[in-house]
């Protein structure tokens, strides 16, 4: 199970790293309004893939296999409607730039591959 959250946490901290450069990219190119905008999106790609990698770790290791399928769908689910429900609330909103919040979205997407990849690279034994 230490594997798991290890490679969940990656995951999660390869997004928040991705969505900071974009965020910073977007600020420095349009301005604050830009930059918390690709913040807002980062974010809610952020949290979406911690909650579905809480969703899938909660049961811990003496899991069943139903019981860990169960634990990814219903991960899925809330992570694909949260997602959702917060990208409404924000495009909804007055202040929020829909390019500079779909940009930093998408760098989430990013962020995931390459941490999954990033874990699939062999370690150095020492």
């Amino acid at each position: 199970m230490q594997k798991g959250r290890r490679q969940a946490l990656v995951v999660v901290l390869s997004q928040v790293l991705l969505g900071a450069i974009v965020a910073a990219v977007c600020f420095a190119i349009a301005g604050s309004r830009a930059g918390a905008s690709a913040l807002l999106g980062a974010g809610i790609g952020v949290a979406a893939t911690s909650l579905m990698a809480f969703a899938m770790l909660r049961h811990g290791e003496g899991a069943t296999l139903v019981r860990a399928t169960i634990g990814f769908f219903l991960g899925w689910l809330v992570k694909v409607g949260f997602t959702i429900a917060l990208l409404v609330i924000a495009f909804g909103s007055p202040n929020v730039e829909a390019v500079p919040l779909l940009a930093a979205y998408v760098a989430t997407f990013f962020g995931y591959w390459f941490g999954a990849v990033r874990l699939g690279e062999p370690t150095k034994q020492q």
